[in-house]
């Protein structure tokens, strides 16, 4: 079954990155790099999206409207989506787990839903 697994981080996160120094962001793209290639088997496509500061969302009848981020709801900006094959939802959820970005970012959060079947 497959899995969309939503990645976010945060203002506090995105500070913590730019804080730190060209050697420690270089470390923890590598641990990134390192989680897509530990996962690569599960892994059917995915995107890393741009700053929220260009996204827009499309409300109201077709009138767009710009906002600060991808979900009016919240402030967390939505960073990457990532397709996941997995035997069961647990098994997603355990891949999801691990994203390295839990670990190093303050604000950061993965949701995993289930596609919906045919």
């Amino acid at each position: 079954m497959q899995y969309l697994m939503l990645t976010y981080s945060s203002e506090e996160g995105a500070a913590h990155y730019e804080a730190q120094t060209a050697q420690e962001q270089a470390t923890d793209r590598q641990r990134h790099t390192d989680w897509f290639e530990e996962h690569s088997a599960a892994i059917r496509g995915g995107h890393e999206l741009s700053w929220p500061r260009i996204a827009g969302t499309i409300v109201e009848m077709g009138k767009p409207k710009v906002l600060d981020g991808p979900f009016v709801e919240s402030k967390e900006m939505l960073g990457g989506v990532i397709i996941l094959e997995a035997p069961s939802l647990q098994a997603a959820l355990d891949i999801g787990a691990t994203w390295p970005s839990l670990e190093i970012y303050p604000g950061s959060r993965v949701d995993v839903i289930a596609a919906a079947s045919d």
